[in-house]
């Protein structure tokens, strides 16, 4: 999954690892009615991503 997301995004591998998990975590969470994930992160290219990627995200930058 992480490789089919650097092709598809201007990721790092490392960053590719982290949402990959995430997307996984979040299938999993939501396969048992479970809330969504937040994927949570300072990096506007990986969070430009896991919101293409269908996850709801947070930037902590953003609350001072």
């Amino acid at each position: 999954r992480a490789q089919d997301l650097v092709t598809a995004h201007p990721l790092r591998a490392y960053d590719a690892v982290q949402l990959a998990s995430a997307l996984i975590a979040n299938n999993e969470l939501l396969a048992v009615g479970a809330v969504p994930l937040i994927f949570v992160s300072a990096d506007a290219r990986l969070l430009t991503a896991a919101t293409t990627e269908g996850l709801p995200t947070d930037d902590p930058n953003a609350h001072p």
